[in-house]
């Protein structure tokens, strides 16, 4: 009887994937976001202490508004760190970047409430106007917009790359640059230019409530304001939003993708889902048909230049028919 003898098998394993896609870094904008938050919750211990003692109402409201502001901010800060904190967590199969992405809604979500309550505070002394103390108001104003605009200083330029457009825009159509931006540290600064707004608007308004009587200017340029902000508002909402839900990569990076898939003899893209998993990162699953026999890593080495395209899937159907042969005869 021969005895066999089976060797040990080797094991070739590379190197184990990374998942954090890029979040495992701390980011400028963090330590900047503690910063303003910090700054703001200053201001606001002040206000709502001189409000007490002087029993200005206009001082007490606006130092409980800093303090809406300083949450928004410190939930922004916080994402950068929970996202940091669970980059390399397995329990999230596609990493942790979308912390930053749900942080930015939910703070485009309090700030879209905070303008309804402006717009229903601004109609209601249109109709019924009330006395206004505008020279207390008008300074409570000017400091306002001071420390907005110390904040959107420290704010600016924090993104990573060294540039960050800070405008908010909606044309109605896609804008492919804006999906590598980070849209938590864009809500943030939202929220200090929507502050750094009505600062101004009031100062305009409060100026000629004082200077004229004008009492309606106030409340009607404060609608105005709540407006342009509510826009920003939805904006976001709407870019964020199809982030979380998944929604397809932009139309510039799709095609590339396809291109490059395309370059494997004769292949045919006939499925792809790209979709962002953080700041300007995004993984895919695609389905490809080629009339040559080829291994789903040829298709994923066409890939790996892209540095910001992570863990692609390819399924790869063998065809014999011509490229443009009926699919349901494949």
């Amino acid at each position: 009887m021969s005895e066999e003898v089976t060797a040990p098998l080797s094991c070739r394993c590379g190197p184990e994937h990374n998942h954090n896609f890029g979040q495992g870094e701390r980011r400028r904008a963090e330590g900047r976001l503690w910063g303003v938050a910090f700054i703001t919750l200053i201001v606001m211990v002040v206000e709502i202490l001189a409000g007490w003692l002087t029993g200005s109402m206009a001082l007490l409201g606006d130092g409980i508004h800093m303090g809406g502001h300083a949450l928004a901010l410190g939930l922004a800060a916080a994402a950068y760190y929970l996202a940091r904190r669970y980059a390399s967590d397995r329990r999230l199969s596609l990493g942790s970047g979308k912390i930053n992405d749900l942080a930015a809604y939910t703070s485009a979500l309090l700030l879209g409430v905070a303008t309804v309550w402006l717009v229903v505070e601004s109609v209601s002394r249109l109709l019924q106007p009330g006395e206004l103390h505008a020279q207390e108001a008008l300074l409570v104003a000017v400091l306002g917009l001071v420390v907005n605009l110390v904040s959107a200083w420290i704010l600016v330029g924090a993104e990573e790359g060294g540039h960050h457009h800070a405008h908010v825009h909606d044309h109605g159509h896609d804008h492919d640059h804006d999906h590598g931006h980070d849209h938590n540290l864009r809500a943030a600064l939202l929220h200090v230019m929507a502050d750094a707004v009505t600062s101004l608007a009031a100062i305009v308004g409060l100026a000629a409530a004082w200077l004229w009587g004008w009492v309606w200017l106030d409340p009607l340029i404060a609608l105005v304001a709540a407006a342009l902000i509510l826009r920003w508002s939805v904006d976001l909402l709407r870019r964020t939003g199809a982030i979380l839900l998944d929604a397809e990569a932009p139309e510039t990076l799709r095609h590339k993708v396809i291109e490059r898939l395309e370059e494997v003899g004769e292949t045919q893209v006939t499925d792809l889902h790209l979709w962002s998993v953080g700041q300007g990162q995004w993984t895919l699953v695609a389905a490809v048909r080629s009339q040559e026999p080829a291994q789903p890593e040829t298709y994923k080495s066409r890939l790996s230049d892209l540095s910001n395209v992570h863990h692609p899937v390819v399924e790869v159907s063998f065809c014999m028919r011509c490229r443009h042969c009926d699919e349901a005869a494949c």
